[in-house]
């Protein structure tokens, strides 16, 4: 059997060189991802941060999902954060899991100080999600989603959206806890629209 081929992409799965590919990015946090497949190893350069919009009837489904038991009204300031867990890989040790769940709880109350800001927990696979915080309100990423969306290369660890209504978002992709950057992130975000 022949060597496999070597495929190149970016996280917009956009063919790229191998150059290209191996250039050092201008961001330290930004990484490659390499999968196996049948015949070929599908090497893939990722943004960790990733600016974008949604059409409003993605927006809509996200707000009728996550939040239709709540009857929340979304006003035209609202921010949405959605935090989001793929499931168990390497993030999902008892330490990863110990530290979300302390910082969870440290900056929980200025999370709810921010007054336009809705914020929802959600999980692709409950595997590996048991000792992430039992006060946090997980929800099931519904027909997914969020993984469609966002996420649609497995990220490791996670990560968080911040969408405002008209549906620009920023995004980080990959490990990520809260921490006082996450804050000045939304409070950027929401003078930046």
């Amino acid at each position: 059997m022949g060597q496999k081929k070597e495929l190149y992409i970016n996280d917009n799965f956009e063919y790229i060189s191998k150059p290209e590919f191996e250039r050092k990015s201008d961001q330290a946090l930004d990484y490659t991802l390499r999968f196996e497949l049948d015949s070929t190893f599908l090497n893939v350069k990722v943004s960790r941060y990733k600016e974008g919009k949604v059409q409003l009837k993605v927006l809509d489904s996200i707000k009728t999902t996550f939040f239709k038991s709540k009857n929340e009204e979304f006003g035209e300031n609202d921010i949405l954060l959605i935090n989001y867990y793929p499931g168990s890989d390497k993030c999902s040790t008892k330490a990863y899991k110990s530290n979300f769940k302390s910082k969870y709880n440290q900056y929980r109350r200025k999370f709810d100080k921010i007054d336009n800001l809705k914020q929802v927990f959600v999980y692709k696979s409950t595997q590996g999600l048991k000792g992430s915080g039992n006060e946090i309100d997980w929800k099931p990423d519904i027909n997914n989603l969020i993984e469609k969306t966002f996420y649609p290369i497995p990220y490791p660890c996670g990560g968080y959206v911040i969408m405002n209504n008209k549906g620009s978002y920023i995004s980080e992709r990959g490990e990520y806890s809260y921490w006082n950057g996450l804050i000045r992130e939304i409070n950027k975000f929401t003078k930046s629209d």
